[in-house]
């Protein structure tokens, strides 16, 4: 990994839904412009309210805000299931895209995911993010099986 003095990441608990929540709403929207709204509102309601952050969080979820030269660039949650080192959410705000901060985001999850023991990382895309999907396929991610009408699986082999 990339030593980067101007980037870390800042782990939060439970105390910090409300604020994650309040990030998540507008960010999504924008991330997901493409998809229709009455989708993205499901969504933000099913995954995003302060109360499923936080069960997130019980569950074993650890989310984290990206820090770039001490502001807030993002943030990122993931933590280990049954297949491996699960990244359930990673967003970057539009004024910190491609910095190389994803890379670096992207190398600690690794780094963690194998200091974990997990064989692989596995996350759930839109399929229509066509970036994103470009971004993890740069780092190793093979596109998986269709689980919803928009949504795919990418996993990366570890081992």
């Amino acid at each position: 990994m990339e030593d980067r003095a101007d980037v870390r990441l800042e782990f939060i608990g439970p105390d910090k839904a409300e604020e994650i929540s309040e990030i998540a709403f507008p960010l999504f929207r924008e991330v997901y412009s493409n998809v229709p709204s009455d989708v993205v509102e499901g969504f933000l309601r099913k995954t995003q309210t302060p109360e499923a952050i936080r069960e997130q969080m019980e569950n074993g979820l650890r989310y984290a805000y990206i820090i770039h030269k001490g502001e807030r660039a993002g943030y990122v949650a993931f933590g280990i299931d049954a297949e491996g080192m699960y990244l359930s959410k990673f967003y970057l705000f539009k004024g910190y895209r491609r910095l190389g901060l994803g890379s670096w985001v992207m190398d600690y999850v690794e780094r963690r995911a194998g200091e974990l023991g997990a064989g692989r990382i596995h996350l759930d895309v839109n399929t229509d993010n066509a970036p994103a999907i470009a971004f993890y396929g740069k780092h190793g991610f093979v596109m998986g099986e269709n689980i919803t009408f928009m949504r795919a699986v990418m996993a990366k082999d570890l081992r």
